[in-house]
This record gives structure tokens, sequence and C-alpha cells, in this order.
């Protein structure tokens, strides 16, 4: 698979709970919850998307506070889907503007597919669903491995014989994020600083320049998303938690807050109203 198609495209550490009623419960509760935190290191975050019903203007209030987007015209098509996307691509992940390109597609698809919460995530401004999604991947891919029930999806714009995993309580716990699990063809690109884009073949080389911004952002160090109304206890959002750098908590209204390299240059944006969205450099 090539490169240009990857770039587009800790569940749970569980606290050991010790029994003090008998050694015997003791070894019983150690030895679940070792295999359980061997599952949960094995997820990690792959991109993360946010509902949009402005594409231009919100990819337009990112550039302006300089980070640098993929192209339109080099940005996805989801076909059979209804969606589109323009992205913002990091060294260790990208985020993803997500809205509906073309409605018709989207609720043939709802009706093709109505587990899923495509429709009532681009609704978000009417029902007040979270409009944020969480992408993962499963180090050593195995679908076994996704710690939460599921629901498979193939979708036109995917190759044959591949699926993503959508969280199955997505669709009726709307107040959580959209969590998904992506195969590993689509997973996104991983570099460990700037000089190493030079591995992006030359036929691709275009795409270095999408991983530098001119305000400095590299890695995504930190995501907290927070949501009001929300039930920490789902299996869902537990996986989640146990996702090294990334948290999921309860807050006032739905909102992302985006760290880059440790916070290194102390500055931040808060692009509130046009996102749900604080930067942090």
């Amino acid at each position: 698979h090539t490169f240009k198609m990857n770039i587009r495209n800790h569940i749970l550490i569980l606290v050991l709970i010790f029994s003090l009623s008998s050694c015997k419960d003791k070894k019983t509760d150690t030895k679940s919850n070792k295999i359980t935190e061997n599952i949960s290191t094995d997820l990690q975050l792959d991109h993360f998307n946010i509902w949009v019903k402005n594409p231009k203007k919100t990819k337009e209030r990112l550039n302006e506070i300089g980070f640098t987007s993929v192209p339109d015209s080099l940005s996805q098509i989801h076909e059979g889907q209804g969606t589109a996307g323009r992205y913002f691509n990091f060294l260790n992940g990208y985020l993803e503007l997500i809205f509906v390109y073309n409605q018709n597609e989207l609720e043939e698809n709802n009706e093709k597919n109505k587990d899923l919460d495509f429709i009532e995530r681009a609704n978000f401004e009417q029902n007040g669903a979270s409009p944020f999604s969480i992408a993962l991947k499963v180090k050593g891919y195995n679908v076994e491995k996704i710690p939460f029930e599921k629901v498979r999806y193939h979708q036109d714009w995917m190759e044959e014989n591949v699926n993503i995993y959508s969280a199955k309580n997505s669709k009726t716990h709307l107040k959580e994020p959209s969590i998904f699990v992506v195969y590993p063809e689509i997973e996104s690109e991983r570099f460990e600083t700037l000089s190493d884009l030079k591995n992006i073949p030359e036929e691709y080389a275009l795409w270095r320049e999408f991983y530098q911004h001119p305000n400095g952002a590299q890695k995504i160090t930190d995501i907290i998303i927070s949501s009001s109304d929300l039930n920490l206890n789902t299996e869902t959002i537990k996986a989640v938690n146990g996702i090294e750098n990334l948290t999921i908590k309860s807050g006032k209204e739905h909102l992302m807050e985006l760290h880059f390299d440790n916070d290194i240059q102390g500055k931040s944006f808060d692009l509130r109203p046009e996102l749900p969205l604080i930067i942090y450099l």
C-alpha cells in the first residue's frame, strides 16, 4: 500500500483492586487484571475528527493561527458515505474537520448502516451530540483486541476485505465522542522528528510540507475532551481513558483541548465559537 493511501487516511488500565477476603480471590483478580492491562496497551490514538458545518471557515481559522492544511484538492471525499474532510497533519497523528459533502448519500448510507452514528453526529447542533470522533488503532492488529462492543463497517472508499469497527454505543450515547478503530492500511504515518519526513518517498515529497506549521507545532502531546451529561463508566469511555495522552471528562460543554509539544511555547488559542477547540503550543 502506498504512502499516499496511508496519509489520507491502555482500553482501560484497571486499578488493581485486591480483595481482602482471601488469598485465592487475590490471585484470581490479579490474573484477570493483568490480561486486561495487556489488551489496554494495544489501543493507541490514530487521529481525531471534529464535525463542522462550515469547513472553509473553520479550516481558515486554524490557518490563521499558523497551521498548514492539506490542500482541498488532495483531501479525501468518503465515497458512499456522504462526507469529506479537511486535514491537518502532525508527526504523530492528524486532525480532520469532517463535514457533510452529499446529504443524499449520507442518508442512503444511514439506511444501509442503521447502527452507525453519522446522521446523529452531523446534526450535532440540533441534538447536542458530541462533535468529536476518535480514531484508534490496535498494536498488532487483531479485531478480537477491540475491548468494547463494535459494529463492522465497510464503504465504497475502502479497499475490499477490510473494515472499520465503530463502538456500538457511539450511536446510543451521543454525549460521548464517536469512537472507531481503523485497519492497518489506513493508519496514519508516524515520524519522530521533522528530519524524518525525508522518509516519505520522493514521488510524494509534496506531502512533507503539510507537516510543517509556521506556528511551530510538531507533535500532539495531550488531548482532553469534555462533554456535559457524560457517563464515564461505559466500557468505551473506560477504554479510551486508558490510552496515553488521551482523556475524556465531564464538563460544562463540548470542548477539545489540544496540546502540542508539551506546551513548550506557552501560547494558547481559544477558537470558540467557530470551533469547540482550545489549542496549546
